[in-house]
């Protein structure tokens, strides 16, 4: 029977070890990083529904209110990197949990105005906290140094999707 070849790297991985990515991650980096992800906004989303019952636009709210008196739905949209239907939503629902006030305003033409109810603010003070517990969890291998280089080459890479090369 003739010898089969694996592409580079793969007896470098052993069994208890995930292929994040699988095959394709070890020679394209934007499936590695798009794998990565993946995994992250997965493990969160379990995390944060089975024990706040929330999703993470839901979370994501609640954290980027937190540090704001009120934002109307652009701005708490745009804050939270959030399509305005996923953020419109999601208020609606967290408004019916009493986490947050919506109210209709005249004032700001009819923008909807989202503010933190006294336990949505408690709420996103925990949420905070478990969160930088949980990022902690996830960088405890790296020195401050790499957690800091990786977080400008995330942010080099940002901007350079955000350029026009990246519009279709």
């Amino acid at each position: 029977m003739p010898a089969t070849t694996k592409p580079s790297g793969i007896n470098d991985v052993s069994p208890r070890t995930p292929r994040i990515g699988g095959i394709l991650g070890e020679e394209h980096i934007a499936v590695l990083l798009s794998s990565v992800g993946t995994r992250l906004n997965r493990g969160a989303t379990a995390y944060y529904r089975t024990a706040w019952n929330l999703s993470m636009v839901e979370w994501r709210l609640l954290i980027v209110l937190k540090d704001t008196e009120f934002l109307n739905v652009g701005e708490l949209s745009e804050a939270a990197d959030l399509d305005k239907a996923a953020v419109s939503r999601s208020l609606a629902l967290l408004e019916e949990r009493n986490l947050v006030f919506v109210e209709q305003t005249r004032t700001r033409g009819r923008a909807a105005i989202a503010k933190l109810t006294v336990e949505g603010r408690e709420l996103s003070e925990k949420l905070l906290r478990v969160s930088l517990e949980r990022e902690a969890l996830l960088f405890k291998y790296f020195t401050p140094a790499d957690k800091e280089h990786l977080n400008v080459l995330l942010r080099q890479l940002a901007r350079a999707l955000a350029g026009p090369d990246w519009d279709y």
